[in-house]
């Protein structure tokens, strides 16, 4: 991947022509112009998203204007980017809000230009409806899955520790409101924790909680936060503390595979970026589409990760 500046922002830039085979090109879809911006893309959760994309757009001879800032956290430089992308001649937007609530203003500029929106992974605020379909993961299951799969594994009232991202991002505050409401009601304590998706952040975090309670399980609503709380329990010996993290991501896999990190709940990703093109294609067609589509997750445990993670080496190119 490679940078590029674009209204003076630097930025992760793919910019692709059309290619690989879900469903074969038409007349009809030739020559449209989408536009996808994503939270970023120096991370590997959105780099897979990125790749069904790429890979269906290349199906369906689409061109694809892929672009994303480099952290996820750059709320304004991705709303810059999505204004970017709306002057250039794109038939079809599709958008992961980094904090939906800011984003409406872009979003109604899109309608205002009768460019269709498909959002991925993350929804806009309750209310909102300028937009064509949402596609993304049932958060509250992934979160419910969590929590049931630490009830396997624990004592009654154990201690958990949840770790959320950012409080304002509804996808991981969605996965760790539905594991907090399974875990009181199961009768366990409860300590929760927001670290922003951040590695060192959730590290700082479970180093502190260590000096103050008896922690006996972790469930975090994704990869880079659970592989942070991961560290610092191993640097004080706590080898026993089942850890859980989202998204199946490479680093967690091959934490997996060591018998350190316990599982990881993964997201079918690049699906979501196939289907956000195919879907794309469907809107600017004048078809109707679902509202909405919710994917499942799949725990990842020791007998599974390898497979997974050969799955990520063939699209990544990463092992």
């Amino acid at each position: 991947m490679k940078g590029c500046f674009l209204a003076g922002i630097l930025i992760g830039c793919l910019v692709l022509p059309a290619g690989r085979v879900f469903a074969k090109a038409t007349e009809e879809t030739q020559g449209v112009r989408i536009g996808m911006v994503l939270k970023t893309l120096s991370s590997e959760y959105w780099r897979t998203i990125a790749a069904g994309a790429r890979e269906a757009a290349k199906a369906h001879k689409v061109e694809l204007l892929l672009l994303g800032p480099f952290r996820e956290d750059a709320v304004d430089d991705q709303i810059a980017l999505v204004r970017e992308v709306l002057g250039k001649g794109i038939q079809a937007l599709i958008f992961s809000p980094s904090e939906p609530a800011r984003a409406v203003g872009v979003l109604t500029e899109a309608k205002q230009q009768g460019i269709p929106v498909i959002l991925v992974d993350t929804a806009m605020p309750e209310g909102f409806q300028d937009y064509g379909l949402f596609i993304g993961t049932g958060n509250a299951i992934a979160g419910r899955q969590g929590a049931r799969e630490l009830f396997s594994r624990l004592k009654p009232e154990a201690q958990v520790v949840l770790i959320e991202g950012d409080p304002v991002n509804t996808t991981t505050r969605e996965r760790i409101n539905a594991a907090e409401a399974e875990l009181l009601d199961a009768g366990f304590r409860v300590i929760r924790e927001a670290a922003y998706s951040d590695r060192e952040r959730a590290y700082r975090i479970m180093q502190d909680l260590l000096e103050r309670v008896d922690v006996e399980g972790v469930f975090a609503a994704n990869d880079e936060m659970a592989l942070g709380a991961l560290r610092a329990l191993q640097q004080k010996g706590r080898h026993d503390v089942t850890v859980i993290g989202v998204d199946g991501t490479a680093d967690a896999l091959h934490s997996i595979l060591r018998g350190e990190l316990y599982g990881s709940l993964a997201q079918k990703t690049y699906d979501m970026g196939r289907l956000s093109i195919e879907r794309a294609l469907d809107l600017v067609a004048g078809k109707t589409v679902e509202r909405q589509l919710l994917n499942d997750t799949e725990l990842i445990t020791l007998g599974n990760a390898q497979e997974r993670l050969n799955f990520l080496s063939t699209i990544l190119g990463k092992n």
